[in-house]
């Protein structure tokens, strides 16, 4: 068919990817087009190839029988096109070209964005786009190429580099120590202001435990409770109660005496299941220099022992 001939990888990249948004007004706001300029470019392929690709409707497209088609040799196109092109980057003396990373809101700030400077001026060919949100994407359809996420890792679809384990600590300040004691034991924890995160799932659970015994839930309350990390922590900070929170997240304000780090003999968690901080990507698709070399920088940069913990 003349028509295939028309056809640029760009072109097919943009078709995949209506095709796994059904939108296109997603794929306009992830590429930073307008809309219509995503709908010409599929009109343009339809004209060249003499048939309708997609059903258009009110609020999403679908694929016709011949869009399921191209769709399917189109992946296997782009993915071989994909190949030579980590090839040719392997064979360059430095990593060239854009990484779309995905990393969460509070850890971004301050764990990511502090080291960008560093990054870009070791690898000034590297084009970073950084999205923070903490609501679940699918990689393969928000294209995005490395994820940094903090939990449970349980996605088998999905490749990781693990950066280093999540530990929890609980921690008040000075002032409210001074005004309501030192608590020693967590049994004493109903004698004090607690400061709870409370998601969509409900408040969090405190679980301690020591050396190999069980874990002990505690129920806690207080003052104040909330679903942003950093809003309990200024008001831990204030004197208002005591926090548990991820040693990354206070890891600062313990280091500069603003807080106070407590049950140092206790180990704390607010899940019974081992949560990491970890690099993810995709597992159908090669790791590529480009992205290979971010996640070097980063397990570079937070270390062995991460820096939040030393």
């Amino acid at each position: 068919m003349q028509g295939f001939n028309d056809l640029g990888f760009k072109a097919l990249r943009l078709f995949i990817a209506v095709l796994d948004q059904g939108s296109f007004s997603a794929v306009a706001r992830r590429e930073g087009l307008a809309p219509s300029s995503i709908s010409r470019q599929i009109q343009l392929m339809e004209q060249a190839l003499g048939q309708q690709l997609l059903y258009r409707h009110t609020r999403a497209v679908s694929p016709t029988e011949a869009g399921r088609l191209l769709g399917h040799h189109a992946r296997r196109v782009l993915a071989q096109w994909e190949e030579a092109e980590q090839a040719l980057q392997e064979q360059q003396d430095e990593p060239t070209g854009l990484v779309r990373i995905n990393a969460p809101v509070v850890f971004g700030q301050r764990h990511i964005s502090p080291w960008l400077g560093e990054l870009h001026r070791r690898y000034p060919k590297l084009q970073l786009d950084i999205q923070q949100t903490d609501s679940y994407i699918d990689p393969l359809q928000d294209g995005t190429d490395l994820l940094f996420r903090i939990g449970v890792l349980g996605d088998s679809s999905m490749q990781a580099r693990l950066l280093a384990p999540q530990r929890y600590r609980v921690a008040a300040s000075p002032g409210y120590l001074a005004r309501h004691g030192h608590p020693q034991h967590p049994d004493q924890l109903h004698q004090h202001q607690c400061l709870a995160y409370k998601g969509e799932s409900g408040q969090q659970r405190w679980f301690f435990r020591q050396g190999q015994e069980p874990w002990t839930p505690y129920s806690v309350t207080g003052p104040l409770t909330g679903n942003h990390a950093d809003t309990l922590t200024q008001a831990a900070e204030q004197g208002l109660g005591l926090v548990m929170f991820p040693s990354w997240l206070i890891g600062e304000a313990l280091h500069q005496g603003r807080l106070v780090a407590l049950f140092e003999d206790f180990e704390v968690a607010t899940s019974l299941e081992p949560q990491q901080i970890a690099a993810l990507w995709p597992g159908s698709r090669r790791l590529s220099v480009k992205v290979r070399t971010v996640i070097d920088f980063f397990v570079e940069t937070f270390g062995p022992i991460p820096y939040w913990d030393r």
